[in-house]
């Protein structure tokens, strides 16, 4: 008797460890699929910014020289266009971080809220 219950209590011990070993695979991979939706939404917005930028950059050139032409001086232009970036410039300084972390917890919130529904329709 004593053997039987010492032959369950080791299978019992060896089904334990192997269950929370499986268990801190599942959460190695969970955690590496979370980080790469991350990285990927990073990625994203950092390739957006960067278009975003240079059509900023355009259409700064292209204001600035419209403005030149209507005026007479091309560099008054520049100096007006100048003037509204560096008026979005203090006001980003102002209110940017509000508005990036926002932003950031909308999106990242989203990444992992998606995968808590995703794992929980699949237990």
């Amino acid at each position: 008797m004593a053997l039987k219950i010492q032959s369950h209590v080791e299978a019992l011990s060896e089904d334990a460890k192997a269950y929370l070993e499986a268990l801190i695979d599942y959460y190695k991979l969970d955690a590496y699929k979370k980080s790469a939706k991350a990285t990927s939404a990073l990625l994203q917005f950092i390739v957006v910014s960067g278009i975003f930028l240079l059509f900023f950059a355009f259409l700064s050139i292209a204001l600035a020289i419209l403005i030149g032409d209507l005026i007479g001086i091309m560099y008054v232009g520049f100096f007006i266009v100048s003037a509204i970036n560096l008026i979005l410039v203090f006001f980003f300084l102002s209110n940017g971080k509000k508005l990036i972390d926002r932003f950031v917890l909308k999106v990242f919130g989203e990444i992992f809220a998606s995968e808590e529904d995703e794992s929980q329709k699949t237990e």
